[in-house]
């Protein structure tokens, strides 16, 4: 099944996240944890990642990428 991202360059810096784990420190600053209508506590992260695998394109500013010309990108941005 295709997915697609629709994202602006800029978040190619490395200001964001690469990963998972980098993730728990933006989302340790959440106040409240959202809960059902039962009153169920719902894990919804202020930010998600998803592993450039599951991608199929990226429509950004600079064009459509795949996952790997991102890093073509990158490359070029701090080179």
């Amino acid at each position: 099944t295709p997915f697609y991202v629709a994202t602006e360059s800029y978040k190619f810096t490395r200001m964001f996240p690469i990963n998972q784990s980098e993730l728990k420190d933006l989302n340790k600053n959440r106040t409240t944890s959202p809960t059902d209508e039962n009153g169920i506590v719902v894990d919804s992260p202020v930010v998600d990642f998803t592993p450039p695998q599951y991608i199929t394109l990226l429509f950004t500013d600079l064009g459509v990428l795949t996952p790997s010309a991102v890093s073509d990108e990158l490359i070029k941005l701090y080179l």
